[in-house]
C-alpha cells in the first residue's frame, strides 16, 4: 500500500496572512464600489472575505486595527513600486525619471480608494495615524539611503542636501497624489509631467 502523504498543518502566521489578504481584497473592493470606510461594517467585510465573524476577531480587535495593518501593506506596496526610481542608474535623463515615476502613479491610482481611506482615518484613529507615520518614516529612511548612493555616483549633484530634501520630496509626492489623483482613475499627462519636473529640478538637474 502506498504511503499516505499528509498535508502539513498551516501555521498561525500563515493563517493570519491568508485572512489578512482576503480582508484586504474585501475592503478594497467595497471602497472601489463607492462605500466609505466609515460606512463599511465588519459584517460586510467578513461576508466579502468569506470568513467567520469569530475568525475576524481572533486577529483584529476592530475595523481600526484592520485598517492600521492595511495601511502598512498598501504603503509598502507603493514603496516597492518606487524601486525603478530609487535605483535610477547613472546617466539617466528626465524621460527615464518620468518612466520610473509613472509606475508609482499607476500603483497609487490602483489603490487610491484604500489610500484615501487611510488618510482620512489617520485624522481620527491614533492606531492608523501611528502606522502611517511609521511606514512613511521607514520609506523616507530608505529614500535617503538610495539618494545618497545616487549622489555618490554623480546622478544627483553633490550640492544637494539629501538629509533635508528627502522628507520634503516624500511628503510632497504623498500629499500631491492624494490631492490631485486621490479620487481620479485618469492619470493626466500634465500631472505626471508636473511631478517629474518637481523631482527632476529638485534632485537631478545639474547646475
Amino acid at each position: 500500500m502506498a504511503p499516505v502523504t499528509r498535508r502539513s498543518k498551516i501555521s498561525r502566521a500563515e493563517r493570519r496572512e491568508e485572512i489578512a489578504k482576503r480582508l484586504f481584497a474585501a475592503a478594497e473592493g467595497l471602497l472601489d464600489s463607492g462605500v466609505s470606510f466609515t460606512e463599511i461594517s465588519v459584517e460586510q467585510l467578513i461576508t466579502e472575505a468569506e470568513i467567520a465573524r469569530s475568525t475576524f476577531y481572533v486577529y483584529f480587535e476592530d475595523k481600526g486595527a484592520l485598517l492600521a495593518e492595511l495601511t502598512n501593506r498598501v504603503t509598502r506596496e507603493l514603496a516597492e513600486s518606487a524601486t525603478s526610481w530609487l535605483l535610477l542608474p547613472t546617466g539617466s535623463n528626465r524621460d527615464d525619471l518620468k518612466a520610473a515615476l509613472k509606475q508609482v502613479v499607476a500603483d497609487y491610482v490602483r489603490h487610491r480608494h484604500m489610500l484615501a481611506a487611510v488618510t482620512e482615518a489617520a485624522s481620527y484613529d491614533p492606531r492608523v495615524r501611528d502606522a502611517y507615520r511609521f511606514v512613511m518614516e521607514d520609506r523616507i529612511d530608505y529614500m535617503r539611503e538610495r539618494f545618497r548612493i545616487q549622489q555618490k555616483s554623480g546622478t544627483i549633484p553633490a550640492n544637494i542636501d539629501i538629509s533635508t530634501v528627502t522628507p520634503w520630496i516624500a511628503w510632497m509626492i504623498e500629499r500631491g497624489l492624494y490631492q490631485l489623483l486621490g479620487h481620479d482613475a485618469l492619470v493626466r499627462a500634465k500631472d505626471l509631467d508636473g511631478m517629474t519636473t518637481v523631482v527632476w529640478r529638485t534632485l537631478y538637474e545639474q547646475p
